[in-house]
């Protein structure tokens, strides 16, 4: 097997562009060149490693079988033997990565909760590693290891499942890294309308045995007419009741597990209706034994409270099975509001029912409020790039020319591309109508936000969109370490990883390190381009632009001197 170089993980991105909750796709802001490669995945060395188990007549293997019997953590289970480092055996080289296998006590077709866990003496813990891939025989497993630790074995959780849901656009394929990990399934399938009937159709796309599919009835403001026909709904005892007959036999008729309401952006004055309408509607499903999910806004941190807003979540936490709270959009106040609001939540829903929901979007925020973006957005409008000078300026061969990242610039006083310790997430500062900030979800950002599931001991995870979308960063490689081995990745993006790198098609560039580079044209005239690349510490994304270079005019001759 053949180890990688790079200081952290390639992650595959998808291939499909849809909205969540309603919204719609994404829209490109100018012709973007973006390619989707794993920046820390530059191979640096092939590095071979094989392990097995040792007979009797010793070892020369890099990892050879124990003698120690070490008890697994709470809800884990050994489905391996330990397996202790020789210490004569090969340490990896500075920025190289290896594979390593193990054999497994028992051969296995579940792949499921399957990680690689090392020893920590100082600690006397046993602390995850990496995902562990079982390979096509059964009796195997292997891992991508950044060092060697001197204790290894396979474990594999036991312990309470948690909730990992992820939502779909009408019949959009599960992202491919999503399968073996996701409980449940929720796609946007049907529209309240104002005689209470449901608009939609129920999605054909397949899943795997085990994956509950509970499709959701939505309505939120993106769509004006919505929060009026469900405000018109609630509004007595008798559309309410005929609306929840209507979901009741919607779920009957197509043979379906549960529902997920997701009624969003509801004023407060409809607190008591909703809530009346969630309990009827609890109650109906729960006599046909259907579930019963929810997919409410996040509470907000006033100064001295938290708002609940239209959601009495103490009230709707006793009737449904499991409450999802939408992404928190604020970057800015996320690690501040975020501890608060679920100390509160927890004291007034069981912490089992209640799922965070993580989102492969990045984070928008202006003076006219947050919105979010697809990462390939946020990365087109960070590539953007300027040409110093006016517009009509003529480029000629052997000049001086100076190239702008127009919203990475530092001399403007702007951040560039960089890890922000507040908000724990890459992010970049630009101007635009007074300013805006740029929050960018990703592999490092998503495991800071999971620690607080495992703090609160909350149900579980949701994923926003959980569908193959190329335009969306893949967050599944926070999410696989975290569901099988219960512990959040929690790392920073290297910041050399972060710094904008140029390239010229020919002549010469001096860098200066402030997202502005000089360019020394090439004494032949032509067209040439300059190509900008920029990382969220996972992925690179490039913008170039083509410079017309056109010959210097002659340098007339001096006129005669007359001469007497």
């Amino acid at each position: 097997m053949t180890g990688r170089g790079g200081a952290g993980p390639q992650l595959p991105w998808s291939r499909r562009q849809s909205g969540i909750y309603g919204g719609k796709g994404p829209r490109s802001y100018q012709r973007p060149l973006f390619y989707v490669l794993g920046a820390l995945a530059a191979v640096a060395l092939a590095y071979l490693l094989f392990t097995k188990a040792c007979g009797g007549g010793g070892c020369s293997e890099e990892y050879c079988e124990s003698s120690r019997k070490i008890t697994p953590p709470d809800g884990f289970e050994l489905v391996s033997k330990i397996y202790e480092h020789r210490e004569d055996g090969a340490t990896l080289p500075a920025g190289s990565d290896a594979q390593v296998y193990l054999p497994l006590t028992k051969a296995t077709t579940d792949n499921r909760n399957l990680t690689f866990f090392r020893y920590v003496e100082e600690s006397k813990a046993w602390e995850p590693v990496t995902a562990a891939v079982l390979e096509p025989q059964g009796n195997k497993v292997s891992g991508v290891f950044h060092d060697m630790p001197a204790l290894i074995a396979i474990l594999r959780r036991t312990g309470s499942q948690w909730t990992v849901a992820a939502y779909l656009e009408h019949n959009a394929p599960l992202h491919r890294e999503a399968t073996g990990k996701v409980t449940i399934v929720h796609p946007l399938d049907f529209r309240p309308q104002s005689d209470g009937t449901l608009q939609g159709e129920l999605s054909t796309t397949k899943f795997d045995p085990g994956v509950a599919v509970y499709p959701v009835v939505y309505a939120n403001a993106t769509d004006r007419a919505a929060v009026p026909i469900v405000t018109g709904i609630l509004s007595s005892p008798a559309s309410r009741s005929a609306h929840v007959q209507q979901i009741v036999a919607k779920a009957a008729e197509k043979k379906l597990e549960g529902i997920d309401i997701a009624y969003l952006d509801l004023p407060a004055t409809e607190r008591t209706n909703f809530t009346l309408f969630i309990a009827e509607l609890a109650q109906a499903l729960h006599a046909q034994s259907k579930k019963l999910t929810l997919t409410l806004p996040p509470p907000q941190r006033a100064q001295d409270r938290i708002d609940e807003g239209a959601y009495d979540w103490a009230e709707l936490g006793k009737a449904a099975d499991v409450v999802q709270m939408t992404p928190y959009r604020d970057q800015g106040t996320y690690r501040k509001s975020m501890p608060d609001i679920l100390t509160y939540l927890t004291g007034i829903v069981e912490p089992s029912k209640l799922v965070l929901t993580v989102t492969p979007y990045a984070t928008v925020q202006a003076a006219e409020g947050i919105q979010r973006v697809p990462i390939s957005t946020a990365m087109t409008i960070a590539t953007k790039m300027s040409i110093g000078g006016s517009a009509s300026q003529k480029i000629e061969t052997n000049s001086i020319l100076e190239i702008r990242g127009t919203n990475i610039d530092k001399t403007e006083n702007l951040t560039g591309v960089q890890w922000d310790p507040n908000s724990a997430t890459v992010a970049f500062t630009y101007k635009d109508n007074g300013g805006r900030t740029i929050w960018l979800e990703n592999y490092f950002s998503v495991g800071f936000k999971l620690e607080f599931v495992s703090r609160f001991k909350l149900g579980g995870l949701a994923v926003e969109d959980g569908s193959d979308n190329i335009y969306l960063g893949n967050i599944w490689p926070a999410i696989t370490p975290f569901v099988t081995g219960g512990q959040p990745v929690l790392l920073q993006p290297n910041p050399a990883d972060l710094q904008p790198v140029w390239n010229a098609q020919k002549g010469q560039l001096e860098d200066t390190r402030k997202g502005v580079v000089k360019w020394t044209t090439p004494a032949e005239p032509g067209t040439y381009t300059i190509t900008l690349t920029l990382s969220d510490g996972v992925s690179r994304f490039e913008n170039e632009v083509a410079i017309v270079v056109q010959a210097r005019a002659a340098t007339p001759s001096p006129s005669p001197t007359a001469t007497r």
